[in-house]
């Protein structure tokens, strides 16, 4: 299935692999994906040299090239030789689409400006954490920490971090095997909340969101690594079982 009214905003990450994975599994299509990256060219050798392999991974396998993927089913794609969500040269190619959705998956750290905004769009962001008690960064492990527990949410992205109205979020159970927490399990956690999303908007014919309730928000900033080592512990792992 195309869903005419998205697109999908992707940097060479691990995060734009497990979402475009899920898409690609579940058939639920956007109508174009729009890739950003430094270096475009590198991008298309590593997807022209790939040679698939049949993989056990249970998650998604982050190390199949974007640009494989996506011709592989005839995704349309673009190529943004730029690393610069806000840059002039991105906000004209988004300028030019007609998609009204438009499902982020950008470099880490990066926060849209407000001429994004002025392009009368609605950007789809999956925050690794629970809203709005988990805001900031590294939320999967405080509220692993916290609460035992760790979970996503999709929000229409706004001006201000991590303050956009609530689409659908939920909690997931941690994996029994070993597994790669940063580059797997909480992409692919990420990936399980959109897929929420498209299905509501397959089932809906839209999407409904409502306001975060300001009194539960809590603003976290980037983990010590004592406190992340603390709760890989926990959970059962350390970083020797994340390489």
């Amino acid at each position: 299935m195309i869903l005419d009214d998205f697109a999908m905003i992707a940097a060479d990450t691990a995060r734009s692999k497990a979402y475009i994975q899920a898409m690609i599994w579940e058939k639920k299509f956007p109508a174009v994906c729009i890739i950003y990256s430094e270096d475009c060219g590198e991008m298309r050798r590593k997807a022209e040299i790939y040679e698939e392999e049949k993989v056990s991974e249970k998650y998604f396998d982050v190390n199949c090239p974007i640009i494989f993927s996506l011709k592989k089913v005839g995704i349309p794609f673009l190529l943004v030789e730029n690393k610069n969500i806000n840059s002039e040269q991105m906000i004209e190619v988004i300028r030019t689409r007609r998609e009204k959705y438009l499902i982020y998956s950008g470099y880490g750290g990066e926060i849209l400006k407000k001429p994004l905004f002025q392009l009368q769009k609605k950007y789809i962001h999956v925050h690794a954490g629970m809203l709005p008690q988990y805001r900031g960064s590294t939320t999967f492990y405080y509220s692993y920490l916290q609460e035992k527990r760790v979970g996503a949410t999709a929000i229409f992205l706004n001006e201000k971090i991590d303050c956009g109205e609530i689409i659908t979020q939920r909690t997931f159970d941690l994996p029994q095997e070993m597994v790669n927490m940063d580059y797997i399990y909480e992409p692919y956690i990420r990936s399980r909340v959109l897929m929420d999303v498209l299905e509501q908007y397959i089932e809906q014919g839209g999407l409904t969101a409502v306001s975060q309730e300001k009194e539960k928000a809590e603003d976290y900033f980037i983990i010590h690594p004592v406190l992340k080592h603390i709760a890989l512990l926990e959970m059962g792992f350390d970083e020797k079982t994340e390489v």
